[in-house]
């Protein structure tokens, strides 16, 4: 890949220096061919890591929790350690230069500071982190974490905020942001000024009145179009998908080898198919010119392939496609990966609707949005930066500011922090407290 010079500069950062790093910016700017940039490139010894399992197979990692130990439930920054402690991880935790964490707007501060007491045990170190270089990837103004009610009560006793940033770890050794800013995804300039402006709170009267005109309840309704209907709520989709799928001729089960757990499989355990429904491809295949978020429709089915018309306009046969579950191991002085297990299955499902949180990261020409009750901040932003261009959107409901959840916490870190030459350390989330009217301890 051609690098920006934010890209550049970033990768700079993580080679020559040991300074922990946020990259960050909006949709469509290639964080996750970045990253996968940085695995392939670095001369260091780098685990790749995220808060999900399908999130970590994609990027070609683990999650925090396996790698680290970390128990489900939630973590007191003062907790002990729980459990054993395993000669092979000393082994492969001494090597380690740089931990890349995706996804980290998803992850809470409690599991950081948990990861953080673990390499310093690991490695008998007491500095932050152990002494290692934390590398950050995500989008704070895109989905937050998914935390219950009963879990904020209790871990608002121990941090001010649900984000990742509130972690006592992190404010402890500090991070740079470099923020890339080259959207890939959109062309018109003025979509993608309007969706800067959604994504942070800044909605100006024209924009809208140009998101007024994407609402037509009848096209809405109609599921027989190339259109993706992205709802904000599972059942929803899960409803649109079952109308629309009807009878099915075809079933295949996903085959799991070895250590896979089922859980984090990124596909359909029991994929239902029949000639003519809707699908949305899964993976990437340069030769046949598709990628993960490919629609198309289901020409031909048999045991081994299945025929499939892709919008784009071209015919592809979709074979089974196998995903593989890693864990990292020392050889010699460096860091590998090695497969502990194998999910396989056809790299398909079913395509007239997903969800906002199954869409973020893929790309649509065309696509419908419900999402008259959106219960978190970002929702909006995401589902309407999914699509390559205004004319591909259509809504079933009238966008105003009220649709648009600002979150006080985002505004003052962004803020703050630009402010602060694109740092962050103590004395910014001090000024972060402060400004949302806490004590800052």
């Amino acid at each position: 890949m051609e690098l920006t010079d934010e890209m550049s500069r970033a990768f700079q950062i993580i080679e020559e220096t040991t300074d922990s790093l946020f990259i960050t910016g909006k949709a469509g700017t290639g964080k996750t061919t970045f990253l996968k940039y940085i695995v392939e490139n670095t001369h260091k010894n780098i685990i790749v890591a995220a808060s999900t399992g399908i999130a970590a197979i994609n990027a070609g990692g683990v999650t925090l929790h396996s790698l680290f130990g970390i128990p489900f439930d939630l973590q007191g920054p003062n907790s002990p350690i729980k459990g054993k402690l395993y000669q092979d991880k000393f082994e492969l935790f001494g090597k380690l230069d740089t931990l890349i964490i995706d996804e980290a707007s998803m992850v809470r501060p409690d599991v950081l500071d948990y990861v953080d007491r673990k390499l310093r045990l690991y490695r008998m170190n007491e500095l932050p982190f152990g002494g290692i270089q934390i590398v950050l990837f995500g989008d704070l103004f895109q989905l937050p974490p998914v935390i219950k009610k009963n879990e904020e009560i209790i871990l608002r006793q121990w941090y001010r905020g649900n984000y990742f940033f509130y972690s006592h770890a992190l404010r402890e050794v500090g991070f740079q942001i470099v923020e890339l800013t080259k959207v890939f995804r959109q062309k018109d300039e003025r979509f993608v000024n309007m969706l800067n402006r959604i994504r942070e709170y800044q909605l100006l009267p024209m924009d809208i009145d140009d998101l007024s005109e994407l609402r037509d309840n009848r096209e809405s309704k109609d599921f027989n179009t190339q259109a993706i209907h992205i709802c904000s709520l599972r059942r929803d989709a899960d409803k649109i998908n079952s109308q629309m799928i009807g009878e099915t001729t075809h079933s295949f089960t996903a085959e799991f080898k070895d250590a896979f757990n089922p859980k984090n499989a990124p596909c359909d355990l029991d994929l239902k198919l029949r000639v003519g429904a809707r699908v949305m491809t899964l993976v990437n295949d340069n030769r046949q010119g598709f990628y993960n978020g490919s629609m198309g429709t289901v020409t031909d089915i048999s045991a081994t392939k299945i025929g499939v018309m892709l919008d784009a306009g071209h015919q592809v046969i979709i074979e089974p496609f196998t995903w593989v579950d890693r864990e990292y191991k020392v050889n010699g002085n460096e860091i590998e990966t090695i497969e502990k297990g194998s999910c396989r299955q056809f790299p398909l499902t079913l395509g007239w609707a997903i969800t906002i949180h199954k869409s973020q990261g893929l790309t649509f020409d065309n696509v419908v949005i419900h999402c008259p009750y959106a219960f978190a901040p970002g929702m909006l932003y995401v589902a309407l930066s999914r699509c390559t261009s205004m004319k591909g959107i259509v809504t079933d409901f009238f966008i105003n500011k009220r649709a648009i959840i600002k979150d006080k916490e985002l505004i003052a870190f962004n803020h703050i922090c630009r402010n602060n030459g694109n740092k962050f350390n103590l004395d910014v989330y001090r000024a972060i407290c402060k400004s949302l009217s806490y004590e800052g301890n």
